[in-house]
């Protein structure tokens, strides 16, 4: 059993090493910080998690060797083999968490594999380096002896006289890494990640509880998307036909409404138009339109929840394949709607009725600065579970009413429905009440949600805040992809999206291009919001500039605008079509190439879509998304 007690030896050295580094981190960055006792407890103990993994994952290959390969070696070669592979497995990292010493300050967030890319084209200034920090290529200089040491001294001789191969080695090698695996693991239904403190721990205390190690390996592991800067225009923001820095109002003009934001999974818009064939009973949310704004040609930016609630609540298009919260840009330093609305003395808050954090929500709603997350796991009665996704919504929005009803004004609220999703489950209370002729199932999930909205309306309409509230509906995405419709898949993203302020007696109908990024500039627009923020959509009520809707479809770039839809194909770096929409619903009349007005109507639309993409690259390579 020598070799278990070698190895918890020098895992237990690691932790002691890694702990010394996020002390030195927090004297770099966090010092000013007063932490509550209860705050520096949970980074501690959420540190010590982060570090046993970074280390378990960082070392699996020096533990297999180790306990299951060394004994091919010869005497002499074993102990100097075991020493490289370690070194090599630590060293490493360990550099990489004493360069976020230094390297954090310019970009705010641990370093994740595109530190290579930049120290590729740094290695030219390393002098400069060597003299700024040279205390840090000091301090790396000693762990690498203490490494050294430390192994020395633990590298004993392992097996007894006579003892067998299983009984020295390959037993114990498999209780040490079944036991430490899972502890790196956790014993959740997700294992840990670099976003995973976020549950626990307000999102500014993430670089300081995560290690970089950790993220370093979650970026090469999960093969996140890595960006290249654009040069259509400038290398910089100033050359850029497009800002994301927006102030709608002056200041002392601020309007203390609540917000109530209301996700609806999977609502198409064709649900909610009585003209069309889809159109499923709603009558609580037909009376709704008939005294609300209206957008009438809305559009999803993604085709997915998680995409679809990176544009409603951050502003941010969703043109990474991983969600942006698991992106490798996921710890760049922005200010969510949660932290600009707190300044202004509002308190939020997330419900859902599916387990914690599920998609992530738990940990984006942090990122956002949203200060209560509700769940299934909140509601507690798990005989309201629809078998699938969690508490049906008859219940669980009633439920969040009742918890919206405990604040103090003014607050921030946002309702994520789940039950309009496949396999579109009914309560069996309610199935003959929605088994509704005429409909298909999807449509009698649609007419069930338009009754559970119906009751949480009725939990709060005589609450004295209610008047004072901005409600805003949206989906997350479409599920509009009927056989005969794919090949028309701009459909795929239509939605509804419309804002209702009590009081209205009649609707007023937004025909511009609308898209889920202009959803918080709108808000912002109604409360009167007089400091700068960050988004890349549009007020709708902005009457002055253009509007469109920009998606991504693999390699493809999609603007649509009243009447066009363009696409570019960016790694061609060129043009592939033109449509008009009002004259080609179809899309069967490429019109590139067709006449000068066609060609003035791609180059502006190129231009706008260059300018989005170059900006958002910018942006989210040099972590420039932060605005005070």
């Amino acid at each position: 059993m020598q070799k278990l007690k070698n190895a918890g030896r020098l895992v237990a050295f690691l932790l002691l090493l890694y702990s010394f580094l996020r002390i030195l981190f927090y004297l770099s960055f966090f010092k000013t910080e007063k932490l509550a006792v209860t705050d520096i407890l949970s980074v501690f103990y959420w540190g010590v998690r982060m570090d046993l993994a970074a280390i378990f994952y960082s070392n699996a290959v020096f533990f297999i060797f180790y306990f299951f390969l060394q004994q091919l070696f010869s005497k002499r070669w074993q102990k100097r083999a075991g020493m490289v592979l370690f070194l090599l497995c630590n060293l490493p990292m360990i550099a990489v968490n004493i360069i976020d010493l230094a390297y954090f300050k310019f970009n705010l967030r641990r370093s994740t594999i595109d530190l290579f890319a930049v120290m590729s084209g740094s290695m030219h200034a390393l002098g400069t380096f060597w003299k700024a920090w040279w205390y840090l290529f000091l301090l790396f200089s000693l762990l690498c002896v203490f490494c050294v040491w430390y192994f020395e001294r633990t590298h004993r001789t392992t097996t007894a006289p006579h003892s067998s191969y299983l009984r020295s080695s390959f037993f114990p090698g498999l209780i040490f890494i079944f036991a430490t695996g899972i502890l790196a693991r956790g014993f959740s239904s997700r294992p840990l990640m670099p976003a995973t403190p976020l549950l626990y721990l307000p999102a500014g205390y993430q670089p300081l509880v995560t290690n970089s190690t950790i993220t370093v390996l979650y970026s090469i592991l999960t093969r996140q998307t890595t960006l290249k800067e654009k040069n259509y225009f400038s290398a910089s923001p100033p050359g850029i036909p497009f800002t994301a820095v927006q102030q709608l109002h002056s200041s002392d003009s601020f309007n203390k409404k609540n917000v109530v934001v209301f996700v609806l999974e999977s609502f198409a818009r064709e649900y909610m138009e009585k003209q069309d064939s889809l159109h499923a009973y709603t009558p609580f949310l037909d009376s709704l339109l008939g005294e609300s704004i209206v957008c009438s040609n809305a559009y999803a930016n993604g085709l997915e929840s998680n995409k679809g609630i990176v544009a409603i609540l951050a502003g941010i298009p969703p043109f990474f394949d991983e969600p942006f919260y698991y992106s490798r840009y996921a710890s760049n330093s922005f200010r969510g709607i949660g932290n600009l609305l707190k300044e202004k003395g509002y308190s939020s808050q997330f419900f859902m009725g599916a387990p914690y954090d599920h998609f992530g929500f738990a940990k984006f709603s942090a990122m956002l600065g949203i200060e209560k997350y509700y769940s299934m796991d909140d509601y507690g009665n798990k005989k309201h579970f629809d078998g699938n996704w969690g508490i049906f919504d008859h219940y669980f929005l009633p439920y969040a009413a009742s918890e919206i009803r405990k604040n103090k004004t003014p607050f921030l609220s946002i309702l994520f429905s789940i039950s309009t999703h496949f396999p579109y489950t009914l309560p069996d209370t309610l199935k003959a009440k929605f088994s509704i002729p005429g409909q298909a199932v999807e449509e009698n999930s649609m007419s069930y949600l338009d009754y559970s909205l119906r009751l949480f309306f009725n939990a709060i309409k005589h609450e004295s805040w209610y008047q004072n509230t901005i409600f805003v509906f949206t989906a997350d995405h479409n599920i509009f992809w009927h056989d005969n419709e794919r090949l028309v898949r701009y459909k795929a993203f239509r939605i509804p999206i419309f804002i209702h302020l009590p009081g209205a007696r009649q609707a007023t109908n937004i025909r511009h291009t609308v898209q889920q990024l202009d959803i918080i500039p709108s808000i912002f627009d109604l409360l009167h919001y007089d400091k700068p923020f960050m988004s890349f959509g549009k007020s709708v009520f902005d009457t002055i500039s253009p509007h469109s809707a920009i998606v991504r479809l693999g390699d493809l770039y999609e603007a649509i605008d009243s009447p066009y839809i363009f696409g570019y194909n960016e790694p061609q770096e060129k043009a592939a079509y033109l449509y008009d929409l009002t004259k080609d619903p179809h899309l069967q009349q490429n019109l590139l190439g067709r006449g000068a007005w066609a060609d003035s109507v791609a180059r502006r639309s190129e231009t706008q879509v260059k300018a989005i993409l170059e900006y958002f690259n910018y942006s989210m390579i040099r972590n420039k998304l932060y605005v005070k």
